[in-house]
């Protein structure tokens, strides 16, 4: 790594993963790195948005202990820089006042040479930015390197038009520090507004982002470097830890060649580094499914093998007189051709028991999907019981389309630590499944094709609770719901502006009264990756109780 350019200012971009409230674990991060920094002489060594506490700290940050041993670890990293020419770009949580601040600060020979606050607080999402800093109105002025000036920004600040109309034009470089987590198409908006601000200010534009995952949260990096130009000149990988040295002067001529990502394989990349940090970081090192021989708990499988490997995950079908003799051949299949270990529980006497005990109960009322409901719940019981035994995590494999209808029983088929595809609608499944049926991307532990048998990836749709029961006996066609859902949860339209793309009226109140009434259940799911812009966890928030008509 070592460099010996003589053209001005070298930058140590520090793209890493840390872990909330691990300061010292992060800690060691930053001092392993800036020492390679040191070594190969850079001026600035750049850290993400709260590295050192990770991120989003959520209500640590209201917490007075966790703010004094942040301001510990502040001392102690910025007693690194002491008798050391790189300057050091720190970002933390501050209170001054009792109010705390979002603040940036810059060390260098063992003080501080720059100081600045967050001035816009993201409060839309997952954001909650204005539940625990404050804002100053003071202006910073940018810091001057060389005969260089250098404006600092904080993630949302890169995004404010106002803000950019309001500020200084003249400056040499823009850097921007971040925590944006992935979601399906956002690099292209980071692109766009970073492109806006180098046309604008007629000057570079670092764009240096966070890595890692943090519960429902997938942060994918994909730092990059932009000249005056607003042409890409350094472009650093996604969903991949990196320490890079660049010299804007030095490529800001050399513009990169027009990268086209796969949206699939980005998807999964998510799912699969979710899976892998939210395992690693709560404990686990194994994980189990429960297989029903349909697309969903395939593709979970799917996923899980490449993430964590065969030897790490075991699966459990758990059949009644229902469940055909083809969805556990295909169960059986798909185990055998990704090396998992399968076993077979029936839970039949065990229905039957059940039912027995409760007839008196119902009182010869007819059978329904109460019926239908105890299967899902023997299946959770006995799952949760077997993660329980063996501190392994369980899967849970719901979709988002059978999450927003209700499609799902609580404390049955929703049991389970970790809803690995609840941000995926039904279609998207299946086209993630053909995906990678086509497709060996580099970052999955088994490289071979066609391992989801084309007999589940063709099968109708069923829950298979009752005789020859399919999905679309009660639900209309998913090509057809989970548009209308897409227009509803992710457009967030009104019935007029759904019903111009074709949809029937009666059909969409349907939907929406479905969705509405589900969400009991949404507030009861387990966490799970968010890749779209209005996923179920903390992006959309609706009361339980709610007699809105649409």
């Amino acid at each position: 790594m070592l460099v010996n350019w003589r053209i001005k200012i070298n930058f140590f971009l520090l793209q890493k993963s840390s872990v909330v409230g691990d300061l010292d674990k992060n800690f060691k991060i930053i001092e392993k790195s800036f020492k390679k920094c040191v070594s190969n002489d850079c001026d600035f060594f750049l850290t993400t948005e709260l590295f050192l506490t990770g991120y989003p700290p959520q209500d640590l940050i209201l917490r007075n202990d966790f703010l004094k041993k942040v301001q510990i670890y502040k001392k102690k990293i910025k007693a690194l820089t002491k008798n050391k020419k790189s300057i050091l770009l720190l970002n933390i949580p501050e209170k001054n006042n009792d109010k705390i601040f979002n603040t940036l600060f810059l060390f260098k020979n063992g003080s501080t040479v720059y100081k600045k606050t967050k001035s816009i607080l993201p409060n839309y999402g997952v954001f909650d930015e204005k539940r625990y800093f404050y804002v100053k109105k003071s202006n910073v002025p940018d810091f001057e390197y060389k005969n260089k000036k250098i404006r600092f920004l904080i993630c949302e600040e890169l995004w404010s038009e106002n803000l950019m109309i309001k500020s200084k034009k003249n400056i040499n470089y823009l850097i921007c520090i971040n925590a944006s987590p992935y979601e399906i198409n956002k690099y292209d908006m980071r692109k766009k507004i970073a492109a806006r601000n180098a046309k604008f200010f007629k000057t570079n534009v670092i764009y240096l982002n966070y890595i890692g995952c943090q519960d429902e949260l997938v942060f994918d990096g994909g730092s990059f470097a932009m000249n005056k130009k607003a042409e890409i000149i350094y472009q650093s990988d996604f969903f991949k830890e990196s320490e890079k040295i660049i010299n804007i002067e030095r490529i800001e001529n050399k513009k990169i060649p027009k990268i086209n990502y796969d949206k699939q394989s980005q998807i999964y990349f998510a799912l699969i580094r979710s899976l892998q940090n939210y395992m690693k970081n709560n404990n686990f090192k194994k994980s189990i499914i429960g297989l029903s021989g349909g697309i969903d708990s395939a593709l979970c499988l799917m996923i899980a093998v490449d993430a964590l490997k065969s030897e790490n995950v075991k699966c459990f079908y758990l059949p009644t007189i229902y469940n055909s003799k083809k969805s556990q051949r295909d169960a059986y299949e798909l185990a055998k051709n990704l090396n998992v270990e399968i076993d077979t529980i029936s839970i039949e006497m065990l229905r039957k028991k059940i039912n027995s005990e409760l007839n008196p109960f119902f009182q010869n009322k007819p059978k329904d999907v109460t019926e239908e409901n105890i299967q899902s719940r023997l299946r959770g019981l006995l799952l949760m019981s077997i993660s329980n035994k063996f501190n392994s995590l369980l899967i849970t494999t719901g979709n988002k389309s059978e999450l927003a209808i209700g499609y799902s029983t609580l404390y049955g088929d929703m049991c389970g630590g970790f809803s690995l595809i609840k941000d995926l609608y039904k279609t998207q499944v299946s086209e993630l499944s053909k995906w990678r049926n086509t497709t060996v991307p580099d970052f999955c532990s088994l490289k071979i094709k066609g391992l989801i048998p084309e007999s589940i990836i063709l099968k109708e749709p069923s829950a298979e609770l009752k005789l020859n029961q399919k999905d679309e006996d009660s639900l209309p066609k998913y090509s057809v719901l989970d548009k209308i859902l897409e227009l509803i949860i992710d457009k967030n339209y009104d019935l007029q502006s759904i019903k111009k793309y074709g949809f029937n009226e009666k059909l969409i109140k349907k939907i929406w009264n479905m969705l509405k009434n589900a969400e009991f259940k949404r507030y009861q799911s387990a966490i799970g990756p968010k890749i779209s812009s209005m996923s179920f966890d903390k992006d959309r928030r609706f009361p339980i109780t709610n007699k809105f008509k649409i």
